[in-house]
C-alpha cells in the first residue's frame, strides 16, 4: 500500500471528538445545494409562462434554460482548482450570492437577452454547490464514508424540488413566475447569511497548504492526475449519459409532458415529476449503503443504467398508464438514477485526495454538458415533429403524444450507450484497494 492510498483511507484523527460538527459543517454546502437545485428546475414549473412572457417556442425556451448549464458546466474545472487551492467558505459564500443576483436578474427581465444573462449568473453561482459539498466532504470526513455523504447530500439536494417544485408551481399560477424568482432570490439571502455564521473553510485536524505555499505546478500537476487517467474520462463520459433524464426531462420538459398526456393543471402535474426527485433522495441513500455493503460502485452504476433504461421506455412508449401508476414510475426513474452517483465516489478513489476538488469538477463539468446539449436539443425535436404535423401554431405549448415519443427517444438511446460504457469501468471501492502511480489507476483485491 502506498503512502499516497493511506492518506486517502486512514480516518481523520480526533473524528469523534468533533462530535457533530463535521456535519453542520457538511451541512452548510449540503443546504446550498438544496437551493440551486430548485433554482435548476424553476423553468419546469413556469414553461409555458415563459413560452408566452417572450413569444419563443420549444427550441428558443430550452437554448434560455440552457444557459444554466452553459456557466455550470465550463466552470466545475476552475472551481475545483479554486476549493483545492482557497477553500470553500469564500467560494460557496460567493457563489450563492451570484445565484441571488441571477434569480433577481431573470425575475425584472423584459427580453430575451436579459433573461439568458440571469440565467447564466444562476449557473456560475449554483456551479459550486455540489463540488463545494463534497469538497467539505473530503476534508471532514474519512475516505469510507465518501459514498454515504454523497448520498446524503443528493438527498438533501433534491428534497428542494420534491417539496419546493409544487409549491412554487402554485406560487406561479397565483402570483406570476417574476414574484416566484423574487422569492428565490429572497431565500438565498437568509442563505448566505447562514453560511457567513457557521461554515469553515478546513478540518481543524486536516492538513493545509495556503495559497501562497503552494507550488507554481501544483496547478498543472492536478490536472495531469486527473485528465491523464482514461478512467476518469469513461466514467464522467457514463455519468453525463446518466443525467441525460434529469436535465431534459426533470429539469424542463416533464411538467409539460405530463399535462399534455393527461390534460391536468400545472400542480397536479408538478407533484408527478417531482417524485423523480424523492425517488432521487430515497434510492441515494440506499444505493449509497449498498455500494459501500457490497465494497463496489460498479454495480450500483449498472443496475442503475438497466432500471432507468427500462422504467423510461414504459414512460414515453407504454400506452395507458393511469396517472397513479405514473407516479409510481417517475420514481423509479430518480430512484434508478442514484446509481450515477457512485461515479463522483470512483472519480475521487481515482486520483490524490489533493486532487479531488479537480477530478470531482471535471466530472461534474461532464454530466452538465448534458443540459448544454439536450434541453435544447429536445425542445428542437418537439418543434420538427410539429412542423411535420402541421397542426398547430408555433406558439401553442400543446404538444402530442407522437411528439413526445419522437423527442424523449433520445433519453434512452444515450441510456443505451450508457448500459455500453459501464462495461469499461474498473472497480475503484477502497475495499478494492486503489493505488495511485504517475497517473495510472491500479486496482487489486483485499481482505474486508
Amino acid at each position: 500500500m502506498t503512502k499516497t492510498l493511506k492518506s486517502i483511507d486512514s480516518p481523520l484523527p480526533d473524528e469523534k471528538k468533533r462530535g457533530a460538527l463535521p456535519w453542520i459543517i457538511w451541512g452548510c454546502g449540503g443546504l446550498f445545494y438544496f437551493y440551486q437545485f430548485i433554482i435548476r428546475a424553476s423553468p419546469s414549473y413556469m414553461t409555458e409562462e415563459l413560452m408566452q412572457s417572450f413569444q419563443v417556442h420549444g427550441l428558443a425556451l430550452g437554448a434560455l434554460v440552457s444557459f444554466y448549464y452553459y456557466a455550470y458546466a465550463p466552470m466545475q474545472i476552475p472551481l475545483g482548482l479554486l476549493l483545492d487551492r482557497f477553500g470553500s467558505r469564500r467560494v460557496l459564500i460567493t457563489s450563492c450570492s451570484l445565484c441571488i443576483l441571477g434569480s433577481m436578474m431573470f425575475a425584472s427581465s423584459h427580453t430575451l437577452t436579459i433573461a439568458c444573462a440571469g440565467r447564466f449568473l444562476m449557473g456560475v453561482g449554483s456551479a459550486g454547490a455540489w463540488i463545494g459539498s463534497l469538497k467539505l466532504a473530503t476534508l471532514w470526513f474519512p475516505a469510507d464514508r465518501m459514498g454515504v455523504i454523497i448520498g446524503a447530500t443528493m438527498f438533501l439536494g433534491t428534497m428542494g424540488p420534491f417539496f419546493g417544485g409544487p409549491l412554487l408551481a402554485n406560487l406561479v399560477n397565483y402570483a406570476g413566475w417574476r414574484q416566484a424568482m423574487y422569492l428565490l432570490g429572497a431565500i438565498g439571502t437568509l442563505l448566505v447569511i447562514f453560511m457567513w455564521v457557521f461554515l469553515s473553510d478546513r478540518s481543524p485536524d486536516s492538513p493545509s497548504v495556503s495559497a501562497e505555499a503552494q507550488p507554481p505546478e501544483s496547478i498543472l500537476k492536478s490536472l495531469q492526475k486527473v485528465f491523464f487517467v482514461r478512467q476518469v474520462w469513461i466514467n464522467a463520459a457514463f455519468a453525463m449519459l446518466m443525467y441525460v433524464p434529469i436535465a431534459a426531462f426533470a429539469d424542463l420538459w416533464g411538467v409539460t409532458f405530463i399535462q399534455d398526456l393527461y390534460h391536468v393543471e400545472k400542480p397536479l402535474a408538478a407533484s408527478v415529476i417531482s417524485c423523480v426527485y424523492f425517488g432521487m433522495s430515497m434510492g441515494a441513500f440506499v444505493s449509497a449503503y449498498f455500494s459501500d455493503r457490497i465494497g463496489s460502485r460498479r454495480l450500483p452504476m449498472m443496475i442503475g443504467v438497466i432500471g432507468s433504461l427500462i422504467t423510461y421506455s414504459l414512460i414515453i412508449y407504454m400506452p395507458g398508464i393511469s396517472l397513479t401508476i405514473m407516479y409510481g414510475l417517475t420514481f423509479l426513474t430518480g430512484f434508478f438514477f442514484t446509481g450515477q452517483l457512485m461515479c463522483f465516489a470512483s472519480a475521487v478513489e481515482m486520483v490524490p485526495v489533493s486532487s479531488s476538488g479537480v477530478v470531482v469538477g471535471f466530472t461534474n463539468m461532464v454530466v452538465m454538458l448534458s443540459g448544454v446539449i439536450f434541453q435544447p436539443f429536445v425542445g428542437w425535436l418537439l418543434d420538427s415533429s410539429r412542423r411535420m404535423a402541421q397542426d398547430a401554431p408555433l406558439h401553442s405549448s400543446i404538444y402530442t403524444l407522437q411528439d413526445w415519443r419522437f423527442s424523449l427517444t433520445s433519453i434512452v438511446i444515450c441510456l443505451v450507450i450508457a448500459l455500453f460504457l459501464v462495461i469499461f469501468i474498473k472497480e475503484t471501492h477502497p475495499k478494492m484497494g486503489v493505488l495511485h502511480k504517475h497517473g495510472k489507476l491500479k486496482t487489486k483485491w483485499k481482505e474486508c
